[in-house]
């Protein structure tokens, strides 16, 4: 059962990621943006310059949002512990990936901040999030921008994203105040409903281990050519981003993807274990769950 949540602690759930920002007055006039909606976790990735006199100036009484954002070297550090993360889009990419305008993308934020760490993240001033970034985003957010002029200045789009943020925030919080407290978790699904669950979703540091160790594996069966990977591993992360997977789901296929290097190298069954071992095939899911006891051995 998951708590009742204040509109503070809802929105706080929610960071704001602004990736390789170039001018510091962006950085200031995001930081405003945000506090004027609730909103209070900003996190830099590699800024040109920061901290910088004109993003303060540009706060204009948001200075507080300045002093405690976080500085990161990378976006998988941004993200790291986030479970669901939003990359903001204006263009097509060289492949297609779950879309979401900006009203339909942060009332699902709102929702999943229920459980859930919410990551939104920006890209440059000039040419936006790369493909490689926006690869590690469960969902691609676009605002409907005039398609004779579709040119919207970075911290502009924050104002617009924290602003929806706040309104479906307050929106849920009515909704709880006229209905019954007790709520259960919510995961989300491709089709944007949400169902009861039973495990929590793995965070995005945790699936940075599991694409490697996929692609090692399909490697050590001939499936991928390292050499020449073509779209295979990115089609694996948009599939596997858009099905979210769960603590179980995840143990499951790590030891899954284990068991086959095993076999393809010869190593399997191990060859201290007794064919006549009565516990050997007892319960399956355990077996593989075992291999996955340490995420350190399988990248």
């Amino acid at each position: 059962m998951s708590e009742i949540l204040t509109l503070e602690e809802r929105l706080n759930r929610i960071r704001i990621v602004m990736v390789n920002t170039t001018l510091p007055a962006n950085i200031g006039a995001a930081a405003r943006a945000m506090k004027t909606m609730g909103l209070s976790r900003l996190v830099l990735v590699a800024p040109k310059t920061f901290p910088s006199g004109d993003a303060t100036a540009l706060a204009s009484g948001a200075a507080s949002i300045l002093e405690q954002a976080i500085v990161v070297d990378t976006l998988e550090d941004a993200i790291a512990d986030c479970h669901v993360v939003f990359g903001t889009s204006a263009r097509s990419r060289t492949i297609p990936w779950p879309l979401l305008e900006a009203r339909a993308a942060t009332g699902l934020a709102i929702q999943q901040a229920d459980q859930h760490e919410i990551a939104i993240v920006f890209g440059r001033e000039d040419r936006g999030l790369t493909n490689d970034e926006l690869a590690q985003c469960n969902y691609h957010l676009t605002i409907p921008v005039n398609s004779e002029y579709g040119v919207l200045n970075v911290a502009a789009a924050i104002q617009v994203i924290c602003y929806e943020l706040r309104m479906h925030a307050l929106e849920t919080q009515s909704k709880q105040q006229h209905s019954n407290p007790a709520q259960s978790a919510l995961m989300p699904l491709p089709n944007q409903q949400a169902m009861q669950w039973d495990e929590p979703l793995v965070t995005q540091s945790q699936m940075q281990q599991f694409f490697p160790h996929l692609e090692a594996m399909l490697t050590d069966i001939d499936f991928l050519d390292p050499q020449n990977p073509r779209l295979l591993p990115l089609r694996l992360r948009r599939l596997f981003g858009r099905i979210q997977l769960d603590r179980m789901e995840y143990n499951l296929l790590r030891g899954i993807f284990g068991r086959v290097q095993a076999l393809s190298r010869g190593n399997w069954p191990l060859k201290n274990t007794s064919q006549h071992n009565p516990d050997q095939s007892q319960n399956t899911e355990n077996t593989l769950l075992s291999v996955t006891q340490d995420d350190n051995d399988h990248v």
